[in-house]
Order: structure tokens, then sequence, then C-alpha cells
């Protein structure tokens, strides 16, 4: 027995050999924009996902702003107040 399927992981997503979405790719592409996860067996065996796209997520505008007020610059900020060679741990 498949341990994802006993665990219920690919229990819920439809299954498809990848003949039969080879014969019917745009059928599993329309189900995948409709927001389902097929997973694509090969020999009984899960071998990839076919789901909804989902581009990476870019941060917003505000992100440089969110730490506005956080940081207090202390001394001179053109000469370093300790040597370079304390800037990094070793």
């Amino acid at each position: 027995m498949d341990i994802a399927k006993l665990l219920g992981y690919i229990g819920g997503m439809a299954e498809v050999k990848i003949a039969e979405l080879r014969n019917h790719v745009s059928r599993y592409v329309r189900r995948a924009e409709r927001g389902e996860t097929v997973v694509i067996v090969n020999r009984s065996r899960p071998v990839a996902a076919l789901g909804p796209y989902a581009p990476a997520r870019r941060p917003g505008r505000r992100l440089l702003g969110l730490l506005k007020g956080t940081a207090k610059i202390q001394g001179d900020i053109v000469h370093a107040s300790i040597p370079t060679r304390h800037w990094f741990r070793s």
C-alpha cells in the first residue's frame, strides 16, 4: 500500500496515468485552471503533480518602510567606529 495514500495526502486528488495525460492534456490543464491538483502516476507511483499556477509573491512597495524608525545611527557614519575585522563573526 502506498504510504501517501494511507496518510491521505493524495487520496483527495485526481490521479492520471502518463498515457492518459498525453492523450487528454487539455482536459487536465482545464482542471488545474479550476484549482484542482492532478497527480501524474507512472506504474501506480506518483511522479509529478499538475496544479494551478501560483506566481511567486513579490513584496509590496511598502516593504522598505516597514523598518522605518527601528535603527539608530550612532557616531560617525563615514568612518567605522570599530575596526573592519570585527564587522563579521568568524
